[in-house]
């Protein structure tokens, strides 16, 4: 492996590589370097749904009602597959508005995402623009669902976690670059408020595929992190081709 840029001779289909996590776990951040290493597309499942819930707010929409959101999400796949077909990239579906990566992580978007994201239809209708994007392999997905329900299929699952305090500190800390103001209480309230909902809703709710990857971040950094994951990629990779030899 080169450490500077990690360089795997695999099949015309790369990879289909799913992270999933509870939010502050830095399975975004860990995604992104994984995709912009192996030359992969990157995919921010979470971002679709904060999307969504951006856009009921901005329309004062009921969060909560589960046809306002049928209909708003079916109107958004739809436009998001379109544009799907000329980008490469999740972040660039955004580019009707250059400022939208902010304004979908802000606090209010944090509060109301999760009530969006329990309701069965809107879960539908990403579910296929979802699975559309990572049809053709070379694809690093992340998010809450994506190994147990998205793509149960895919090549190689990992699940990041940290303890509680890691994960608030990180968000509170994400928050504070983006010049919001919040307290590290609030942070708090919110992200177990969301972990609750996220981990007990009866639709695709958040947990750890079995033959996924677990991986505590709590006590390592970025860097360290991103090694263990390439260092599982390239072990699979190397099986996978000695397989093909042998057959």
């Amino acid at each position: 492996m080169n450490r500077k840029g990690v360089t795997l001779q695999v099949q015309e289909r790369g990879l289909i590589i799913a992270i999933d996590g509870p939010a502050g776990a830095g399975k975004s951040t860990v995604a992104k370097i994984i995709a912009k290493r192996l030359g992969y597309r990157y995919i921010n499942t979470g971002d679709l749904y904060r999307y969504i819930t951006y856009w009921a707010l901005q329309r004062r929409m009921n969060v909560k009602n589960c046809e306002e959101m049928d209909i708003l999400s079916g109107e958004i796949a739809k436009k998001l597959k379109e544009m799907s077909q000329k980008e490469n990239s999740i972040e660039k579906y955004f580019s009707l508005d250059s400022d939208i990566s902010d304004k979908i992580h802000s606090p209010n978007v944090d509060k109301n995402v999760s009530f969006v994201a329990q309701h069965q239809n809107v879960r539908k209708n990403l579910v296929s623009i979802q699975r559309f994007l990572a049809k053709n392999g070379s694809t690093v997905i992340e998010g809450r669902d994506i190994g147990s329900v998205i793509l149960p299929d895919a090549d190689l699952k990992f699940f990041l976690t940290a303890d509680e305090y890691t994960r608030i500190l990180r968000r509170y800390e994400e928050l504070k670059e983006r010049n919001y103001t919040v307290s590290f209480q609030e942070v708090e309230k919110e992200m177990m408020k969301r972990d609750q909902i996220d981990s007990k809703r009866e639709i695709a709710p958040l947990i750890k595929p079995v033959d996924a990857i677990l991986i505590d971040t709590s006590n390592k950094n970025i860097h360290e992190v991103t090694e263990i994951v390439l260092k599982k990629i390239q072990t699979h990779l190397k099986r996978k081709i000695h397989g093909n030899h042998k057959s």
